[in-house]
């Protein structure tokens, strides 16, 4: 991707940008880092259409001393007060000092609006370059969006092809090893090497089934989105016997979008998986509400709170899965967000809004 330099090399010098086009102001840029990289000293966006209002009242200013200094000078008889203070000087050319000064403020004038020049052509550029970012943001989170809808439909079809296929194979190798155990009678050999048989296929089988939650939880397409962060937290909590997982479920969560549903329980499941390897938590609680908007579209809140070991600031994250995270929220118009200090847990929060569900609605 282009660096702000390289984008504002585009436009030549005194290049014009439009004030009519709506101005699309970046704060943060954080498609390859997770942590945000602001764009703009300023909080507010440069507005074009602002300095011609400034230019005039400058320029009536300017006009008003002028008018000023000439009724001051010609009441006071200025001129005449400063050619007779100079006039015992004249063997130091002090009666020379007005017009130097004249000179020097000319001057002085000219190399302000010289500056002020700059400083707009500048401004151009930088409202040129934001606006190239603003599109070229917009574009990678519509590719990413894209990318991350092609690989949940991938997933689906994998673990569509091992229940369908593997599993029920296993299922016939399984059901054939009962069978023939059950036929060895008098020869034990048979049997034992039956019921090998019957122990690796249960084990191939449980390997299975773990890879189907992993690829795509069953229960998310069959009973929604709240069960299936229910089913999910129940197994983390089976598997990690020694940390107690609190759930939250507060809301209406049928309905919603396939986008909104995998986000969701993605966030829940990556977050959980980062609590068993890093926190070192003995608590954990696992929030998920939707809050109601009496205007605008609702809101969709999720976070993780462990009172593990917490994060360190200062340094930088290196994985991948958390900046996954960032980008499937954001994909969706939400936010993002990590907090805490080391020593005093981690808090992972998101909040997508509900803007698809309620445009079907309105329908």
């Amino acid at each position: 991707m282009d660096t702000l330099g390289d984008i504002a090399g585009r436009f030549p010098r005194g290049a014009r940008v439009s004030s009519r086009e709506p101005d699309r102001h970046i704060k943060e840029f954080s498609l390859a880092n997770s942590e945000p990289v602001s764009l703009a000293h300023n909080s507010q966006p440069l507005r074009m259409d602002a300095i011609g209002p400034s230019v005039w009242r400058d320029l009536i200013v300017v006009a008003a001393v002028t008018v000023a200094t000439f009724v001051i000078s010609s009441a006071l008889e200025l001129n005449e007060r400063v050619i007779a203070f100079t006039r015992p000087f004249e063997a130091y050319q002090v009666d020379e000092l007005p017009t130097t000064f004249v000179a020097m403020i000319v001057a002085l004038a000219w190399f302000s609006w010289r500056r002020s020049r700059q400083t707009v052509e500048q401004a151009i550029l930088r409202l040129a370059a934001q606006r190239e970012l603003a599109e070229a943001l917009t574009e990678n989170r519509r590719l990413s969006q894209r990318y991350l809808q092609v690989q949940e439909e991938e997933r689906r079809v994998l673990a569509r092809e091992l229940h369908d296929e593997l599993g029920q194979s296993l299922n016939a190798i399984k059901v054939d090893a009962v069978n023939i155990r059950a036929a060895a009678g008098d020869q034990p050999d048979v049997g034992r090497s039956a019921q090998a048989i019957i122990d690796v296929s249960s084990k191939v089988y449980d390997v299975v089934r773990s890879l189907l939650r992993q690829l795509r939880p069953v229960a998310l397409d069959e009973l929604g989105l709240a069960s299936a962060v229910q089913y999910s937290v129940d197994e983390w909590q089976r598997r990690h016997k020694g940390v107690d997982c609190v759930l939250s479920i507060d809301g209406e969560f049928d309905g919603l979008n396939e986008d909104v549903n995998i986000t969701a329980y993605r966030f829940v499941q990556e977050c959980l998986t980062n609590v068993a390897r890093h926190a070192k938590a003995q608590r954990v609680e696992v929030s998920l509400h939707r809050r109601i908007a009496d205007a605008g579209p609702d809101q969709l809140e999720m976070s993780v709170d462990d009172n593990g070991k917490g994060v360190d600031p200062a340094v930088p994250r290196t994985g991948l899965g958390l900046i996954g995270l960032r980008e499937r929220v954001e994909a969706l118009g939400g936010s993002f967000e990590i907090s805490g200090a080391h020593g005093s847990g981690t808090r992972v929060s998101a909040a997508i809004p509900l803007t698809q569900l309620r445009s079907d609605k309105e329908s």
